[in-house]
C-alpha cells in the first residue's frame, strides 16, 4: 500500500505492507506510525468505491459511535477489514485526520501478494518528514516551513525507513496488548507519540498491561503494605515518643529489625539510628498516615482510618500511586511504574525515564539534557517507596539485568490500569 498526504508538494508519502485481514482500526494505528503522527486527534476513513444514498461510506472509531451513535453512511472501523474497503489493485480510500486542520491522506492498494502471505505489517519506503502535529493543515504547513527556513529546527526532507518500521512494530504490539481503556495511563500515553518516545512505547508493548494478578495478589498486597502496617500499628493509641534528635526510640528500632527482617548493617539500636526506618517514616508522612506532634509520632485521621477496615490500607496505596506532587511528579511516576511493569534493567529504566520526560517537554533549569540525577529527583517520592518495599531492586553485578521481583511488575501493572 502507498499513502500520501493530500495537497502537499513535494509529496510526503510512505509505502508499507499489511496482512489483508486486519481491520481498519488497526490500520489506523499503522498509518499513524508510518507517517509519524501522534494520534492526538479524531480520524475517519472515507470510501471511494462504496456508498449509500447519503454519499460515500465512512468508517469511524468505536468511541465516536459510542458517543454519537451511527449515521446512515457510517460503519465501525473495527468491523471492516482492509480487503473489504479496497478489493483490487488501484482502489483507494481516504484517511482523514484532525478535521479542523484538514489533513487528508490517499491510501492506494498497489499490490496483492498471494504466494507469500504477509504475517506482520512493515514500512520500507517513503519520502519526507511528517508535518508537526499542530502545524495547521496543508496551508498552515507551508507557512510553517517558511518560518522555519532560517533556524533549521525542523528538517522537512528527513525520513528514515528503519524508524518508521520500528514504530509499526510497536504499534502492532500495542494493538495486541493495549493499556486498559479509559485508564489514567492510557490518557497519559495520548500526550506522546511513538516517534517522540520509541523506547517508552516499546516498554509499553513489553509491559503486558492487561496481565493477570491472581497468583500474585497476596504477595503484592503484603509487599506493598507490610512495613507501613507495622509502623501504623506501632503508632496506635498515644503514638511513638521520639528521641531528642527526632528519631524513633531504640526499642522500636530493635522491633523493626526483628519483625521486618531488615538487615542490621548500619543500625545502632542504642542510638536509635536506622536509615531504613527513617525512610519508612518519610514514606508514611508522604502518604499522610502519620505526623509529628510535640515530639511524638502520631496517626493522622487517614492513618487511623486505613487501619480500621481490612484491605483499606492496600486500596489507598494503589489509588495514591504515583506519589509525586504536581504534573511533573505524576508524569515521572507513571513512566517509572511503566519501567517496572516492563521488567527493565536499571540502564534501560534510565533511558526510558529520560526519553519520556524529554518528549513531554521537561528539561533541566538551564535547558541541558536530563541525566540520572535529574529524573531520580523528579520521581523521588515514588522511587523511595518502591525501593523501600523491594519492588525496585538494584543489581550490583550488572545494571543491564533486572533484579526486580515478578510481584513488583504485577503491582506496577495494577497501578497503571486504574
Amino acid at each position: 500500500m502507498r499513502i500520501e498526504i493530500d495537497c502537499i508538494t513535494p509529496p510526503i508519502w510512505r509505502r508499507f505492507s499489511v496482512p489483508s485481514n486486519i481491520e481498519l482500526d488497526q490500520l489506523h494505528s499503522i498509518v499513524q506510525a508510518v507517517m509519524g503522527w501522534g494520534d492526538q486527534h479524531a480520524h475517519q476513513w472515507v470510501s471511494v468505491h462504496h456508498s449509500t444514498d447519503n454519499g460515500p461510506d465512512r468508517y469511524i472509531a468505536p468511541e465516536v459511535i459510542e458517543r454519537d451513535g451511527y449515521q446512515e453512511d457510517e460503519f465501525g472501523e473495527d468491523e471492516v477489514r482492509i480487503d473489504e474497503a479496497v478489493t483490487a489493485v488501484g482502489e483507494y480510500v481516504r484517511y482523514e485526520y484532525n478535521a479542523r486542520a484538514r489533513w487528508s491522506h490517499t491510501l492506494v492498494l498497489e499490490q496483492i501478494v498471494e504466494d507469500q502471505p504477509i504475517s506482520e505489517p512493515s514500512c520500507f519506503d517513503g519520502e519526507r518528514a511528517c508535518p508537526p502535529e499542530d502545524s495547521g493543515g496543508p496551508i498552515g504547513y507551508r507557512e510553517f516551513l517558511n518560518g522555519q527556513a532560517s533556524n533549521g529546527l525542523f528538517d522537512p526532507e528527513r525520513f528514515v525507513p528503519a524508524e518508521s518500521d520500528a514504530a509499526v512494530t510497536i504499534a502492532v504490539a500495542l494493538h495486541k496488548s493495549p493499556p486498559v481503556g479509559s485508564s489514567l495511563f492510557e490518557k497519559f500515553l495520548r500526550s506522546l507519540s511513538v516517534h517522540s518516545a520509541p523506547k517508552l512505547f516499546a516498554a509499553v508493548a513489553e509491559a503486558e498491561l492487561r496481565g493477570g494478578y491472581d497468583n500474585y495478589f497476596e504477595v503484592m498486597r503484603e509487599g506493598a503494605t507490610r512495613q507501613l502496617l507495622w509502623l501504623l500499628n506501632s503508632a496506635r493509641g498515644r503514638g511513638i515518643a521520639l528521641t531528642a534528635s527526632g528519631a524513633l526510640p531504640s526499642d522500636h528500632v530493635a522491633a523493626a529489625r526483628g519483625e521486618l527482617d531488615w538487615d542490621s548493617d548500619g543500625i545502632d539500636v542504642t542510638a536509635g539510628s536506622d536509615p531504613q526506618l527513617a525512610v519508612l517514616v518519610e514514606v508514611a508522612k508522604t502518604l499522610k498516615f502519620v505526623r509529628k506532634l510535640r515530639g511524638t509520632l502520631i496517626l493522622t485521621r487517614l492513618g487511623a482510618s486505613v487501619l480500621a477496615y481490612e484491605g483499606e490500607l492496600w486500596r489507598h496505596i494503589v489509588s495514591a500511586m504515583p506519589l509525586g506532587k504536581g504534573e511533573l511528579g505524576q508524569e515521572a511516576g507513571r513512566i517509572l511504574f511503566l519501567t517496572l511493569a516492563a521488567g527493565l534493567s536499571e540502564f534501560e529504566r534510565s533511558e526510558v525515564m529520560i526519553e519520556g520526560l524529554t518528549a513531554l517537554g521537561w528539561s533541566t533549569t538551564d535547558g541541558t539534557r536530563l541525566g540520572d540525577d535529574d529524573w531520580t529527583w523528579m520521581v523521588r517520592d515514588t522511587l523511595v517507596y518502591l525501593r523501600m518495599i523491594g519492588a525496585i531492586v538494584s543489581n550490583p553485578l550488572d545494571e543491564h539485568v533486572s533484579a526486580d521481583p515478578e510481584w513488583g511488575r504485577r503491582f506496577a501493572r495494577m497501578v497503571l490500569s486504574k
